[in-house]
């Protein structure tokens, strides 16, 4: 059962300098807009209205210029796939969440944690939020799994539930959402880039590249794996891809 361990409000802020909780973090923006920002870098922009929640053991700073309020807590056991910060955005649904937020920060001070008003608060609260995420716009969700893939598929240490990783939801639930958005799963999407660069490479005539390079600059760790795939994807080998385009273009190997 998740508990809501603290709650507090920032009135009017500017800066919160680096820190970390041992749960998770969440934070309603009441009013003005500003940045979340990771020790490894990550910069998540948020506005008034917007949710935003940040695993356990994640040190983050928020900085604002014009400066920002909030309503934060902390959320103990609370189950979700994530393993980054997310942003949940404005909606609806979002203003009648912070509604039962400042019920529970009123009774949270008023009362012990353990009083069944305070429990029955937290449990609306955590069905509030894992609605508010999935309500939350499907494109959005399946376009971090897109960004991911792009910036990331020419690592051979790329794997995609690194990608999954990044959306608060089952992975079987996202991948049927990413299907029905792109009309293909992510590994399938993955697998695509990595053959489509790889074609390009054959192509390129003035590439000194052998096929082993190729597949490494594509993210294959195996050469063999690679040669397979681009079979079962094309309808031939990766040689002889290279060779009928030689041909076409009557230069012949050496």
């Amino acid at each position: 059962m998740a508990i809501i361990n603290y709650i507090e409000k920032h009135l009017t802020t500017f800066s919160v300098k680096s820190h970390m909780h041992n749960y998770w973090e969440i934070i309603y923006v009441t009013e003005g807009s500003g940045s979340i920002k990771t020790a490894d870098d990550q910069l998540f922009n948020y506005k008034k209205g917007e949710t935003i929640c940040i695993p356990p053991y994640v040190e983050h700073t928020n900085l604002s210029k014009e400066g920002f309020r909030n309503i934060h807590f902390t959320l103990e056991d609370w189950t979700t796939t994530a393993k980054s910060p997310f942003i949940i955005p404005a909606s609806d649904l979002s203003k009648d969440f912070y509604s039962i937020l400042k019920l529970t920060y009123r009774y949270f001070h008023q009362l012990s944690p353990s009083d069944p008003i305070n429990l029955n608060l937290t449990s609306t609260v955590v069905s509030f939020l894992d609605n508010l995420i999935q309500k939350s716009n499907a494109y959005n969700i399946t376009q971090t799994i897109v960004h991911e893939i792009i910036n990331r598929y020419t690592a051979s240490n790329f794997d995609i539930d690194q990608a999954y990783a990044l959306v608060p939801l089952s992975k079987e639930y996202v991948r049927k959402l990413f299907i029905k958005e792109h009309g293909i799963s992510p590994t399938k999407f993955l697998l695509q880039k990595r053959i489509t660069l790889a074609k390009q490479l054959l192509s390129n005539k003035d590439s000194s590249l052998r096929i082993n390079e190729i597949a490494q600059t594509c993210g294959f760790i195996d050469h063999a794996y690679f040669c397979r795939v681009f079979k079962k994807e094309t309808g031939v080998t990766p040689n002889d891809f290279q060779l009928s385009l030689l041909k076409e273009n009557k230069i012949y190997p050496t």
